[in-house]
């Protein structure tokens, strides 16, 4: 309906909305990306020159990258490295690993994957957050922006 004013066509309307919900059952599928449609696949890819190859399960501690040779054991392609961390893994080390960019036989190495297609990282759990830090937060967030 072009105008929609109370009482003007409201019976109009009514029946527009009631044959939506009639037509709109059920959850819709995911939709299809712009263009042709993609197949996207699960890939490693090397933090050093980024060839991507195919997901494995594990890697050998001695696995090195077919483009340049760098070890893919190594803290970097694991999927709990992070920088903010302590040690820079997630999970708990006894000792740190002093070169991030070496190949070293860590029990809890897994190896990154990531989507081809979309370039979309795949999502590992994280923490969930503590609900004083999310509060205190909302509460920083509404005296920045009061109105006066």
């Amino acid at each position: 309906m072009k105008y929609r004013q109370p009482g003007y066509h409201d019976k109009d309307y009514k029946d527009e909305r009631e044959k939506r919900k009639e037509n709109d059952r059920g959850p819709r599928g995911p939709r299809e990306p712009r263009g042709m449609a993609r197949e996207a696949r699960l890939v490693t890819r090397c933090f050093q020159c980024g060839h991507q190859q195919p997901a494995p399960e594990s890697l050998d501690p001695g696995a090195l990258c077919p483009s340049c040779n760098a070890p893919l054991h190594c803290c970097r392609n694991c999927v709990h490295f992070d920088p903010a961390a302590r040690f820079q893994c997630r999970e708990p080390i006894p000792a740190k690993i002093l070169s991030k960019t070496a190949a070293n036989a860590c029990t809890f190495f897994r190896p990154e994957t990531v989507l081809d297609a979309t370039g979309r990282r795949i999502v590992t759990p994280a923490p969930a957050p503590e609900p004083d830090k999310e509060t205190s937060a909302r509460a920083a967030f509404d005296a920045l922006f009061k109105k006066k």
